[in-house]
């Protein structure tokens, strides 16, 4: 007969790893969806390279770890409270969103003057600091961000909470991997783009103005139920 331990161990086993799948099939819903911080670190990443997502993502983390770690014991409690924050909490990111665009088309504007170095980190998130700061600040006050975890990222929460620190270390790992990924990806391409000649400008102006839509839409879903952008 088994030992009874060893059939524990056996079945604690089964259990992460379908926390591991569970994790890597919900995960995309939110990492890979369109939004500001999937934006900026195109735009980043026409200024700083690759390096600008790693950055953006980074700074996402820095939230986000802690974040879900309280989630973790108090799911409930925050859910409650998001439902009381949700509309400051989108004024505060619309706010971030037309500075960090305001950058942009001051960036496109110079590019098409020939005073522009694509190097010279002249918008918000362009240094080092600030590409930190925008994933993070694109993160913390991001009601979306805040409710994709006590929604439909609930099961990943509640999955690790059953396991303590080894569930959620798995949890988390197989998580924020593709926010590191995607992130990076996104940032090279916008690296790429900012090479052709004639597109930096194009590249800024238009992140610019995807960036407005995005803040746009979400003031208009608080403040009158409605839906500018289809997703």
């Amino acid at each position: 007969m088994i030992p009874y331990m060893e059939v524990l161990l056996v079945t604690a086993r089964q259990e992460l790893r379908g926390l591991v799948v569970k994790t890597l099939a919900i995960t995309p819903s939110g990492a890979l969806s369109p939004g500001p911080l999937s934006a900026s670190a195109v735009a980043i990443g026409a200024l700083l390279g690759p390096l600008g997502g790693f950055l953006v993502a980074l700074g996402h983390m820095l939230f986000e770890l802690p974040y879900v770690m309280l989630l973790v014991k108090w799911a409930e409690r925050f859910n409650r409270v998001l439902a009381r924050v949700e509309k400051p909490l989108n004024l505060v990111v619309a706010g971030f969103i037309v500075f960090f665009a305001y950058g942009l088309f001051r960036d496109a504007a110079a590019a098409l003057s020939g005073t522009v170095n694509t190097g010279s980190a002249i918008t918000v998130g362009g240094g080092v600091l600030g590409a930190l700061l925008t994933g993070a600040v694109l993160t913390g006050f991001n009601p979306y961000f805040l409710a994709w975890w006590v929604t439909v990222g609930l099961p990943l929460v509640r999955g690790a909470a059953e396991h303590g620190v080894k569930g959620f270390t798995v949890m988390y790992a197989s998580h924020v991997w593709m926010d590191y990924a995607w992130l990076v990806l996104l940032a090279a391409a916008g690296a790429g783009l900012s090479r052709i000649a004639g597109l930096y400008a194009a590249l800024l102006a238009g992140l610019g103005v995807v960036l407005l839509l995005f803040a746009a839409d979400m003031l208009a879903r608080s403040f009158a139920g409605k839906r500018i952008l289809p997703f």
